[in-house]
């Protein structure tokens, strides 16, 4: 029994022991520094020493060792941190190799890694600003120049031309051409666009030497002056009764260096109703050899008719839009009962009912009763306000006149209900 609980004992310090030593949980190059050497390690004392091994993959041999004199703790502790080179490393070749670590910590630990990772040892490729000889293309030119120079960052930092490697320009990011730099690095090129695009010079591995990785230049966005584009519109009426068509003429031009000129062939759409509220598809059209296009539509509110023109196909002609005269829609109004009378008290009581027949009411009804002692020219005496009695809309009012003449009630005309006028009533002098 003691030996078997020294056996544990004895087993659980080794555990403890190994969990403490030292751990190497990564070595790379640092991604947009090539030449310095990152590991990250750790341990439960702080590290004393970190030596690292580049060997080369094809011939299996150690090319440089780089000892504790070479780093400097980059970030966190000596505990657990990343170390970094304090300069790029200075290698005969170009290429990838083998990274081996080996770290010993305060308390004596040691741990070598072999294989801990891989350090990129190449050449990157640089662009210096893309220029363009124009930023917006038109119809008749859609070809624009692009220039550049392609640089090569090395490993020791050192940025240099790249000369006789090949560029591609691509639009909209698929590959247009592809050209070759000259001894500087510099390189030019031309591409047609048929549409607004971004430009961007990519230089992809070419399997030239020494070898270089991908890189690619800013984007310049080249966009599109757009031809001009307008309506020209007239409705066959600004007054329509509810439930009367309307005709709605239009035409579509474009500016040109001689003018403005028919726009012929070209499709779009025709919406009707009010600016704040909903609108309804009146149909789509297409012009005439002149330019023009007729609609015919009857409007259940009043509106303006909305035209829109469908350039999708064609990314120089401007998508203009258009707006007609508003149309006013009068629904009808008719008075369905008026009466005047003489009261008890020698003044004249008028009273009525005014119905809107075509679905809608308007939010105050205002009824003016009126005076004519011939029967041709009228005077108002008063406007009351008709409300739903349960039967229609019905008014009343008593009037101080109390001459023989002629009474009748008026329902003015506006933008959403026709004018109305009750029957005449005649009302004799009093005996």
């Amino acid at each position: 029994m003691a030996v078997v609980a020294a056996a544990f004992g004895m087993g659980g310090v080794t555990a403890a022991q190994a969990a403490d030593q030292p751990e190497v949980t990564y070595a790379g190059s640092v991604s947009d520094d090539l030449g310095i050497l990152q590991i990250n390690a750790r341990s439960g004392a702080d590290i004393t020493d970190i030596t690292a091994h580049l060997v080369s993959y094809t011939s299996q041999t150690e090319v440089a060792r780089i000892g504790t004199e070479d780093f400097r703790l980059f970030s966190g502790t000596r505990q657990d941190g990343i170390w970094r080179t304090k300069e790029p490393l200075k290698l005969p070749e170009f290429g990838q190799y083998r990274i081996d670590v080996d770290v010993t910590d305060a308390d004596g630990g040691r741990v070598l890694r072999r294989s801990a990772g891989d350090f990129a040892y190449y050449v990157v490729a640089q662009f210096g600003a893309l220029t363009v000889d124009r930023t917006a293309i038109d119809r008749d030119h859609r070809d624009v120049q692009v220039e550049g120079t392609l640089y090569g960052r090395f490993p020791t930092r050192q940025v240099k031309p790249l000369a006789a490697r090949r560029v591609d320009i691509d639009v909209d990011y698929w590959t247009q051409t592809t050209v070759t730099t000259d001894a500087q690095g510099h390189f030019t090129a031309s591409v047609r666009l048929d549409a607004a695009a971004p430009i961007q010079a990519v230089f992809r591995v070419d399997g030239g030497t020494p070898a270089v990785l991908y890189g690619e230049s800013e984007t310049v966005q080249i966009g599109v002056d757009q031809v001009p584009t307008r309506f020209t519109s007239t409705v066959s009426a600004t007054d329509v009764d509810f439930g009367q068509p309307v005709t709605l003429s239009v035409k579509v031009e474009q500016k040109t260096s001689d003018g403005w000129v028919p726009l012929a062939g070209r499709s779009g759409g025709v919406l009707f109703g009010p600016d704040d509220a909903q609108t309804d598809l009146v149909g789509r059209f297409n012009t005439a050899e002149d330019g023009t296009f007729t609609m015919d539509y009857t409007p259940w509110q009043g509106g303006s008719f909305q035209l829109a023109l469908d350039t999708s196909d064609d990314p120089f002609l401007q998508a203009g839009t258009g707006t007609s005269d508003v149309v006013h829609v009068h629904r009808a109004s008719k008075f369905t009962a008026f009466t005047a009378a003489r009261s008890d008290t020698e003044k004249i009581h008028a009273e009525g009912l005014i119905d809107f027949p075509d679905g809608w009411t308007p939010g105050w009804i205002n009824v003016h009763i009126q005076y004519s002692p011939d029967g041709v020219n009228w005077s108002t005496l008063t406007t009351v306000e008709a409300s739903w009695g349960g039967s229609g809309n019905d008014f009343a009012a008593d009037l101080g006149q109390s001459g023989a003449g002629y009474y009748r009630a008026v329902f003015d005309e506006d933008a959403n209900f026709q004018a109305a006028t009750s029957q005449t009533v005649f009302v004799p002098a009093s005996d």
